[in-house]
């Protein structure tokens, strides 16, 4: 049976930018799960409701609506065991665990600058309101006035990125010689503005660049060609 993901889409449904969504994808793959990505929009909370969430991911596996990448990574893990493991063991989930509160404190807050102001640009006219209401609410400022220094944001990105460089400088992937979810809950986050920016603020040439290439070319290249949504 295929698992049907509400994927954050904007005007273009072919164009999916959720971090959250990318951990759950990048996931689906990695265990071999046959999956159908819905596009969905900020303004079709009705559809998910099922769930008790108004946000994506959500996932609708054999009627079961599951909501929240952390807990949707959990499920597959239980409800496929015999699918390669995303956290295989106490260690593997503390480490996704470390990742996945390290991203939300440090990484994103450097890229809302870079990114928002790009979101707003692509997503479906019809979101456009809920987005800037909401949005200009929780960072207090206009979306126009996010971005005042794009190379200097770009470079706090980069630095606060360096962490995780730093430990890749000693394996290939954050969990070792093959990736877990760990490594995809940090792609998640990097797929963000790597989808909306016109250009990749990512430095390509730092460790964290050369796994970014490796986390494209997984799975047969499932994310490498993946449509964004400036080329």
């Amino acid at each position: 049976m295929t698992i049907q993901l509400f994927d954050l889409a904007c005007a273009n449904q072919r164009i999916f930018f959720s971090p959250y969504c990318w951990r759950i994808r990048m996931s689906l793959k990695h265990k071999g799960i046959p999956f159908e990505s819905l596009p969905w929009h900020f303004s079709e909370k009705d559809r998910i409701e099922a769930s008790g969430s108004t946000r994506v991911p959500v996932i609708l596996d054999q009627g079961r609506a599951i909501a929240e990448s952390w807990d949707i990574a959990d499920y597959l893990d239980k409800a496929y065991p015999e699918a390669p493991p995303l956290m295989a063991g106490t260690a593997a989930r503390a480490r996704a665990k470390f990742i996945e509160s390290w991203c939300n404190a440090t990484v994103f807050p450097t890229m809302r600058a870079i990114a928002v102001p790009s979101v707003f640009e692509i997503i479906a006219d019809k979101d456009k309101a809920y987005f800037r209401e909401s949005r200009e609410k929780m960072l207090g400022s206009k979306l126009e006035e996010l971005s005042k220094d794009p190379a200097a944001e770009t470079a706090a990105m980069n630095k606060a990125l360096k962490p995780a460089a730093d430990a890749l400088t000693e394996a290939d992937f954050l969990a070792g010689t093959s990736p877990d979810y760990a490594d995809y809950v940090l792609f998640g986050t990097i797929m963000w503005p790597y989808v909306v920016c016109r250009e990749n603020p990512l430095d390509m040439s730092s460790p964290i660049g050369e796994w970014f290439e490796r986390m494209l070319n997984l799975h047969d290249g499932f994310a490498r060609g993946a449509a964004r949504a400036h080329g």
